[in-house]
Parts: structure tokens; sequence; C-alpha cells
């Protein structure tokens, strides 16, 4: 009889806990923020939100290339999901009135708002054969030399999310690196060394962001859509800006990894729906935001600040009921059914 394999919560407790700072920060993004705490937790989430995202893709990419043999069936996929929903997002927004980027509904270049980690994800994958032929330190090091490079480079816009990928390529790769050895080791420590390290990681996390005004450092340097020019920074002190962005998330990363319970929890099974609610979440986030209806909410107290963190839990525990999963499975049996329909030749 064979035993079936018994799920890895860690991650999915992790998953579950970023697509909700992600969600959160969505909402409070567009609400006027006048409680100095909410607007300080909404610009700290951004320092690490997503980059934690991309270090858990490049983790859990490591069955990606094997024996020297690629599975292109998952770039396939993403690149599926990704014409699929950037058609549904750009119709959606012109049925509504919302002003389209590029030329139209057929513009699949220009990536709208949230669908830049799918064509991410695509890149990092196409580069995995290539990082698996190369020493960790040499693709790790050279990820962040061009992450700082992008930056300087002339404004791409949103086209092909040019900087987004180059800019959060580090952390995909250093999470692809990272051995599973390495984590259950640091798992292994005692309880209490782990969360009291969790903890310090995360408090240095803050006390760096923290060491310089807001104001010094530009939230859209987080978002890592914007060059030097756009940051109004000169290279040097952009460089070492980008520098700091990378060493916030790291620590915060590791204080999740660390901090984050491995065991089965009543919110474990939303990390299996991560993808659904991310991408789905979206046209709800693009109409308040696009109608002003979030700039009408003002977050004065700490009761608002809550309500509003509620709001988002809820948002998350609806879009991760089962059904938002069928259109990605239908969409991968169909890319499925392609691959294995043999090609019809002339006779």
């Amino acid at each position: 009889m064979e035993l079936k394999k018994e799920r890895n919560y860690l991650w999915d407790n992790i998953k579950t806990f970023l697509i909700f700072l992600v969600v959160a920060g969505h909402l409070l993004e567009g609400t006027k923020l006048l409680l100095p705490f909410a607007k300080d937790f909404d610009y700290w989430i951004y320092t690490f939100h997503m980059p934690a995202f991309i270090f858990v893709s490049g983790f859990l990419s490591k069955s990606y290339c094997k024996d020297g043999k690629v599975r292109a069936e998952k770039v396939l996929i993403f690149s599926a999901y990704y014409l699929v929903f950037q058609l549904a997002l750009t119709g959606y927004k012109m049925l509504v009135g919302i002003e389209v980027e590029g030329a139209g509904i057929l513009d699949i270049f220009h990536s709208n708002r949230g669908l830049w980690y799918l064509l991410a994800i695509i890149f990092y994958y196409l580069l995995i054969p290539i990082a698996e032929k190369l020493p960790a330190y040499v693709t790790i090091t050279v990820s962040v030399i061009l992450s700082v490079l992008i930056s300087d480079a002339p404004d791409a816009g949103i086209l092909l999310a040019v900087h987004r990928i180059f800019v959060f390529a580090p952390f995909f790769f250093i999470g692809y690196y990272m051995s599973n050895n390495a984590l259950m080791k640091i798992r292994k420590i005692n309880l209490f060394i782990r969360l009291l390290l969790g903890s310090l990681f995360v408090a240095c996390s803050i006390l760096i962001w923290s060491l310089q005004n807001r104001d010094d450092i530009p939230i859209k340097l987080f978002y890592g859509k914007a060059n030097f020019t756009e940051l109004e920074v000169w290279f040097r002190y952009g460089a070492l800006l980008r520098l700091q962005a990378l060493a916030i998330a790291l620590l915060m990363i590791a204080g999740v990894l660390l901090i984050i319970p491995a065991c089965r929890l009543i919110t474990s099974y939303i990390g299996r729906h991560t993808l659904s609610i991310y991408l789905f979440h979206m046209p709800l986030v693009i109409s308040l935001m696009d109608t002003e209806f979030l700039e009408e909410i003002q977050i004065v107290s700490v009761t608002d600040f809550i309500l509003l963190l509620l709001a988002a839990a809820t948002i998350v525990g609806v879009l991760s009921i089962p059904v938002f999963e069928y259109p990605f499975k239908w969409i991968r049996l169909a890319v499925q059914k392609i691959q294995k329909t043999p090609p019809k030749h002339a006779v």
C-alpha cells in the first residue's frame, strides 16, 4: 500500500500570511491613512511581501529542471495564465470605463496591475536551466548587480514588467538555491531560540528601514518598477537604497522562515489558493481604486485599521473557495491537451 506524502504546511502558512499582506496592502494603498501607525504598516509591508513571495516561488521551483530535463509545461501554463487574465482584466477595465494602458485589449505586452508577477515567474523559469549550470554565488551576484543597473536604465514603464523582473530576481534565485536540508536544519533549532532569532531579524529589518525618514526612501523603490530618475536620486545613492531594500527584505524573509509554524492551522488551506486569490482580488481592487471609492475611506483610529484588516481577511477567505480554482484547472487541462496532441502532417 502506497503511503500518502505528508503535506508541508510551512509553505502553506507562509503563503497564507503573505497573500493577506498583499490584499491588505492594496486596500491600505487606496485609503486616506491619517493614522500614523497604519501609514507605517502599509509602507513596511511593501518592503518585503512581494520579495518574500518570489523567494517562496524560487524555493518551490526546484522540480522545474531535473536530471538535465526541463518541465516546459510549467512555462506554457503560466504563459496561458498571463494571456487569459491579461485579456480578461483589460476587457474588464474597458467595460467599466477605466483607462487602459497601451493600445487596447490586444496589447498584451503592457501588464495590468499585478500580472507582472506571472511574467516574472515565466522569465525566471526560462533562466533556471542556465542557473543550474552556474554556482549559486555567481547567479545571485549577477542578479544583484543587474537589479541595481536596471534601476538606472531608462524607464521601461510597465512594458513586460522589465524593471520588476530584474529588481526581484535575486530573491527568486536565493530561494531556488536554498536547499531543503539547510531549511530543515534551521527549523530544528530549539523553538525558543528560533522565535528569538526570527524576532531579531524582524526587528533589524524595521530598524534599518526606520533609520531614514520615510521621505528619504520613496515607497516606489519597493515597488521595483521605478528607475532612479523617477525616484529623484543619483546612481550612487540609488544603488545604496536598492541594496538596503534587498537587505531589509532578506531579513524579513529570514524572520518569516523562523517564526511561521509548520503545523496544520485552520487557515493553512488558503496557502493552496494564493494564485487564484492574487489574481481574482485585482478586479475588486482596480474598481475600488480607479473609481476613487477607497479614497473616501479615512483610517483615523485603531478601530478603522482593524476593520480594514478584517475586510482584507474576508476577501482572502472568500476567494479561497475552491470554485475560484476552476479557471486555472481548465487552463492547465487545455495546455496539457494541446501538448499531448500530435502534430498533423500534410499528406
